[in-house]
């Protein structure tokens, strides 16, 4: 039905229909003149510098390998040295035009940004219903972002102190850059996310190629703004500071940031989600939307198979008819909004903090380690530092290109299935990969050209690229293969629910520790074949063609938050039928975008972390004047032994403590509402005014509750890189990176693909694909859905907050003790008793922080609670001072009576 008859319908029921409409928005429209202006400057100056005639730009480094001086670079070298020695200085110049190219890529994809959010804005918002939800919601996220801020820069300057007693004045500079950009990618992210949701929700309601394609321009705000701030503000933090050892610090900026919005953001989102679940108010309610939903799409799945017979018989099509069986169920739903206890809405709001701004700021970190531990290795390792720096950012500049360019269209009809749209993405990003080769070739092959590398090396550099495009869309394929409802495991999961909840949890763990084996054993052979070419630089530039995709992707778990919440808002705000079936559809695809965001991140993270390793494995020994390269073989010891069992430990204590922060958080919540009247929804007053204090309330109890638990995480994380150092020297400390980032990868993928898997098959079931021995469907009311159900509160936690938390504390525990290196000893003789300092520090801090937080929490309740009891104060004082108005207005009648009654 479309949207225009559908109002008519509401006006003859009687229901007055408000449209809103979309704003124009000076401020998106002046960045965009604003980027565009320093794209051309950029590109510019890369011609002018191209040309001999831009400003030069010579860095002084420290050099780990004996090697000749730098090919066409300066002639005066530090000491007058005719070679480069290890642990000596050296010039270079550096790659100026890759830099301006890197902005120029950087510019156009914030061009793009505005743009697309000048457009989104632009789009009808929808009916007053619409509207009213996302107010809840914004309401919400507003909340959760205002009080969450304050803590993330109240870490980042004590992390700032830690930094700049260990690393100085310049990498304390990089490391605020990092922080503030990566926060505010997400604070801007979040915030055009939810003013996209119900103009998302309106527009499913006239066209599904219109709509997936505003979900893309609105998901590309998120993605892109945090890939072109991290490409940008590594290209010019590098050209301002020169030394690329600085330029650790704005990924550990990055880091922190990235950490607490994922981990934080994830114990918000799973425990609000299962608190709602039990508290448990509206169960029959959503268990009525759920048949109308299973119902909904049995219908649709018969009008589908009588068109395909019609049209095989060469019969016309009636859509007509089709509709009218649609309108029957549509006069059987009903608005439930004002139903929903204001604790139902917080999944919503959850949903969007922890995809959205979690996801986006993990991207970020990941780019800005990857690039920086690239320049690194490029300039300190390579003989052709100008060149090897600069390429890993032709192949990122590159691929953000690709990226803005193909998120401005993605081919669909209006009888596209989820998996034709998910083909048709996927379609896009080769694209991108296509063009990043041509780009990366053509650098390359001019560079043989003038003689600065060889032809092995021009032919190697194109395989490794290559291999480092492919190798994240052929995991996210593989994880796809066990989570998606078209391919048979989560079919089978679903058939063999019959058999209980023992058979569901078994299964969809057996599942998930199966999809782990494709990515790790892709992950191998991409590392073997590619340390084999061109050893530790090859994996540099595997690294960064890895996150050449990054903005796409990153778009892709964007979009895939958004059309989650669009499908909450229009099944709840519309009764029209193809509107529901566009948002089951869409539904789906968002749900394997945002699986394909997590595993992007872990094999991003798993990519930087190696490369972080790897660099703290040259500058240690380095320092000492070694050459790492002799002794990167090197046998076991005792210390990388315990280095290795450690770092296996450590992801564990983390994923459990994760785990256990989401579970407490959902039974505060629940006791919270159970306890506190306040919470609840105002009978006296209407939709959405009667929910706005309870989720005002709810969004500030989660976020100091989620506060309270994320500080363990955090101090974990931050220990851990001390506590190796200190107790196992630097030689424990790299096998205690490796060993985590090896388990790190495997374990986060399990639990991303378990909890995913069970997501899957519930929703195969709600759908009405699952068919039964007699041929019929088995829908929501079956033992199999319930079953299916317990699967999915069990893997929430595990899918959303302590799979992909695991990637941020893999990088944030390395690249802190990239930035710490020179604390620790080669073997712990000297510093063991520092460890054990550093173990009551992180106990007293727990303390400390969990002490304050809960005594915030108390006061917080008890000022709810005295403020419910000031309310019902005054109302049974108004209510009295009533009944004492109607008893001397019973009394003056009474008097005139008896007056009237003396009279006559």
């Amino acid at each position: 039905m479309p949207e225009g008859e559908e109002e008519q319908v509401r006006e003859k029921a009687g229901e007055e229909v408000i449209v809103i409409e979309g704003e124009f928005s000076w401020f998106a429209a002046w960045m965009m003149m604003f980027w565009l202006v320093v794209c051309i400057c950029s590109v510019t100056m890369g011609v002018l510098t191209f040309q001999g005639d831009g400003i030069e730009r010579i860095s002084e480094e420290i050099s780990f390998v004996r090697q000749q001086k730098p090919p066409y670079g300066p002639e005066e070298q530090p000491q007058m040295a005719t070679m480069r020695e290890i642990n000596e200085p050296f010039r270079y110049h550096l790659p100026q035009v890759a830099l301006y190219y890197s902005v120029a890529a950087a510019s156009l994809g914030l061009f793009t940004v505005s743009f697309f959010a000048n457009s989104m804005l632009l789009e009808t918002q929808g009916i007053s219903r619409n509207v009213d939800i996302n107010m809840l919601i914004k309401e919400g996220v507003q909340i959760y972002m205002s009080r969450t801020i304050p803590v993330i820069l109240l870490f980042l300057v004590s992390a700032g102190g830690y930094v700049f007693v260990t690393a100085g004045w310049g990498t304390l500079t990089c490391f605020g850059a990092g922080a503030l950009l990566n926060l505010l990618s997400a604070w801007v992210g979040v915030r055009t996310t939810v003013q996209g949701t119900c103009r998302l929700a309106t527009l499913l309601g006239e066209n599904l190629s219109r709509s997936v394609r505003l979900g893309m321009w609105t998901g590309s705000i998120g993605g892109l703004l945090s890939t072109s701030l991290a490409l940008g503000g590594m290209a010019g933090m590098w050209f301002w500071i020169l030394d690329t050892s600085l330029l650790s610090g704005f990924g550990s900026g990055a880091c922190l940031v990235s950490f607490y919005l994922r981990v934080g953001g994830g114990i918000f989102s799973k425990g609000a989600d299962l608190g709602g679940d039990l508290v448990g108010e509206m169960s029959e309610t959503k268990f009525d939307e759920e048949r109308r939903v299973f119902e909904l799409q049995q219908r649709m799945e018969n009008i589908a198979n009588t068109r395909k017979e019609r049209l095989q018989k060469g019969l016309e099509d009636d859509e007509e008819e089709a509709l009218d069986q649609l309108r029957l169920l549509e006069e059987e739903m009903q608005d439930i909004c004002s139903d929903l206890h204001p604790i139902d809405f917080l999944d919503e709001i959850g949903e969007v903090i922890c995809d959205v701004t979690g996801t986006c700021a993990d991207l970020f970190e990941s780019m800005v380690l990857i690039l920086s531990t690239s320049a690194i290795i490029g300039a300190k390792i390579s003989a052709v530092p100008h060149f090897l720096t600069g390429l890993p950012f032709w192949i990122v500049a590159s691929g953000n290109i690709g990226c803005a360019l193909a998120t401005f269209k993605v081919h669909c009809t209006e009888r596209y299935s989820a998996r034709a749209i998910r083909w048709s993405m996927r379609l896009n990003l080769v694209a991108v990969i296509v063009f990043v080769q041509f780009v990366q070739i053509g650098v390359s092959y001019l560079e043989w050209v003038h003689g600065s590398i060889t032809f092995s090396m021009f032919w190697h550099f194109v395989v490794i690229s290559m291999v480092g495009q492919l190798l994240p869309e052929l995991c996210v394929m593989a994880g796809e293969y066990f989570t998606s409802p078209d391919y048979w495991p989560i079919r089978s999961l679903a058939a063999n629910s019959k058999n209980g909840v023992v058979q569901v949890v078994l299964q969809g763990l057996g599942q998930g520790f199966l999809s782990t084996s494709a990515p790790a054993i892709l992950l191998v052979l991409a590392v073997m074949v590619t340390w084999t070419l061109e050893g530790h630089y090859g994996l540099a530039l595997l690294a960064s063609s890895s996150v050449s995709g990054t903005g796409f992707q990153g778009s892709l778990a964007s979009f895939g938050a958004i059309f989650t919440n669009a499908h909450k808002q229009v099944h709840l705000t519309t009764h029209d039928s193809l509107s529901r079936n566009r948002a089951n559809i869409c539904a789906t695809v968002g749900d394997t975008a945002m699986q394909a965001g997590n595993t992007i991140s872990a094999i991003n993270a798993f990519s930087a972390v190696f490369n972080v390793a790897l660099t703290l494995l040259a500058e240690s020994y380095t320092t000492r004047s070694m050459d790492y390269q002799a002794v990167s073989g090197s046998p076991l010891s005792e210390w990388s032994q315990a280095g290795l069992v450690l770092g296996v430990i450590m992801p564990f204590l983390f994923t459990g403590n994760c785990t256990v922060s989401c579970l407490e958080t959902s039974k505060s919540f629940m006791r919270f509402c159970k306890e506190s009247t306040t919470v609840s929804k105002r009978a006296d007053l209407p939709f959405p005014q009667s929910h706005i204090k309870g989720i005002q309330i709810l969004c500030s109890f989660g976020t100091i509750t989620s506060m309270r638990l994320v500080f363990s995480p955090i101090i974990h994380s931050m220990i851990c890189p001390l506590l190796g150092g200190f107790f196992l020297g630097t030689r424990g400390l790299i096998w205690l990176l490796s060993g985590m980032n090896v388990l790190g990868v495997c374990l986060s993928l399990f639990l991303i693909n378990s909890g995913q898997s069970w997501v899957s098959a519930r929703k195969y079931v709600l759908f009405g694909h699952l068919k039964g021995a007699d041929g019929k469907a088995i829908g929501p009311d079956s033992a199999q859905y319930g079953y299916l159900g317990v699967g999915e509160m069990i893997g929430g936690p595990l899918e959303d907050t302590s799979g992909p938390a695991l990637n941020n504390f893999v990088k944030l525990v390395a690249v802190f003790a990239f930035i710490t290196g020179g604390l620790y000893e080669n073997e712990p003789d000297q510093t063991w008793h520092y460890g054990f300092l550093c173990l009551l520090g992180s106990f007293i801090l727990l303390a400390l922080a969990r002490c304050i937080l809960s005594c915030i929490l108390n006061c917080m309740t008890k000022y709810s609670e005295q403020r419910e009891l000031q309310r019902l104060r005054k109302l049974r004082e108004l209510e009295r001072e009533q009944e004492q108005g109607e008893d001397d207005e019973e009394d003056l009648d009474d008097d005139e009576e008896m007056a009237i009654t003396a009279g006559m």
